[in-house]
């Protein structure tokens, strides 16, 4: 070892008063009241980590991020590859010592290296130096941000206009829940856990994906609502322009839509949630029936995934008029009634 027996005794002496100090939690008493007795078990590495690494609160802090889902033992390890600890099975042990590994918020944190112990005590208090929030694809328009705040308060923040991007205020729509539309689904990095925040950086990251292609207020809301009714209606990317294309040649034709997830939605904003759409909800009165009212319905029905977007801005030039799940996940497209409805048997016969 580096130091002299007395001053690794007294150095050790100095972590635990250090630690009995930062910590008012009673597993920290029996933790100096083990390491005075000499009673607590813990691996060679862990003393080293206590009594060899120096501490390094006037080193360069490293910014890192725990990502939103992620696990404790996955950033542990990648913490130690960039030189903030030399152990990550130490760090995941102080983690769990002092409950850090259950409340560790996602978000960015800035830490200089140093023992194991001493980061984790850093993680265990600190507030991330940003937050992360994720907007989910398919997000139900009237709270496209989340749980984490209320209908109003989302709503309040969406019909701020000074939070989108100059260019694009000249076409939003003034509903909030159309607005939501608007809001890229990503997983964003703000300054502070606000839904202004999330706002204004998913609007941002929209406009810029997508502005070069808006030409009017009318033209972005329609795309919209086609948009959201592709992310609802097919499950794999590949399909939304070849959808979106059908859509569009409905209504050329002045067909009904009649797609079941502007019924799902139907059924959603009264309360009540489908997990199949049977022939009996297709009577809902409601302007989002597409089974009963022609055109589109009149706002977007989820917050449309950037492929979604992709689709509706440039449909697929198609002559189909119908499709039908083919149970791969993916669907049967035809251009006639008689091709559909042999399609419609082939599928109810696979549920059989």
């Amino acid at each position: 070892m580096k130091y002299p027996v007395l001053a690794a005794v007294l150095l050790l002496v100095s972590v635990v008063l250090l630690l009995f100090k930062k910590s008012r939690a009673a597993g920290f008493v029996c933790l100096a009241a083990g390491v005075g007795l000499g009673a607590l078990k813990v691996r060679l590495s862990q003393w080293e980590d206590f009594l060899v690494r120096p501490f390094s609160s006037s080193a360069e802090p490293v910014t890192v991020t725990f990502e939103v889902g992620g696990s404790v033992k996955d950033f542990a390890s990648f913490l130690a590859t960039r030189n903030v600890v030399a152990d990550a099975g130490n760090l995941c042990y102080f983690l769990s010592l002092f409950g850090a590994d259950r409340r560790l918020a996602a978000g960015g944190y800035s830490l200089p290296p140093g023992a194991s112990w001493q980061v984790a005590r850093q993680l265990a208090d600190a507030q991330a130096v940003f937050q992360q929030a994720t907007i989910v694809p398919g997000a139900f328009p009237a709270t496209p941000l989340g749980d984490e705040w209320s209908a109003e308060d989302q709503a309040n923040a969406l019909k701020d206009d000074s939070l989108y991007p100059e260019g694009l205020r000249a076409f939003l729509p003034t509903e909030p829940t159309a607005r939501a539309a608007f809001l890229l689904p990503e997983t964003y990095s703000l300054s502070a856990r606000d839904p202004r925040e999330l706002v204004k950086a998913a609007s941002a990251a929209w406009w810029s994906r997508f502005g070069q292609f808006v030409t009017s207020a009318d033209q972005a809301k329609r795309t919209a609502i086609i948009a959201s009714l592709l992310q609802r209606e097919a499950q794999v990317d590949a399909e939304y322009p070849k959808v979106a294309g059908v859509v569009e040649n409905r209504l050329k034709k002045n067909m009904f839509l009649q797609i079941d997830a502007s019924v799902v939605y139907a059924w959603a904003l009264k309360g009540q949630k489908l997990t199949r759409v049977l022939y009996r909800h297709l009577d809902v009165d409601s302007p989002y029936n597409t089974y009963k009212h022609k055109g589109l319905p009149p706002g977007p029905i989820c917050v449309p995934s950037s492929a979604a977007w992709a689709g509706a801005f440039e449909p697929e030039k198609n002559d189909f008029l119908y499709y039908v799940a083919d149970g791969k996940g993916t669907h049967t497209f035809s251009k006639t009634e008689k091709e559909h409805l042999e399609a419609v048997q082939r599928y109810r016969a696979l549920q059989k």
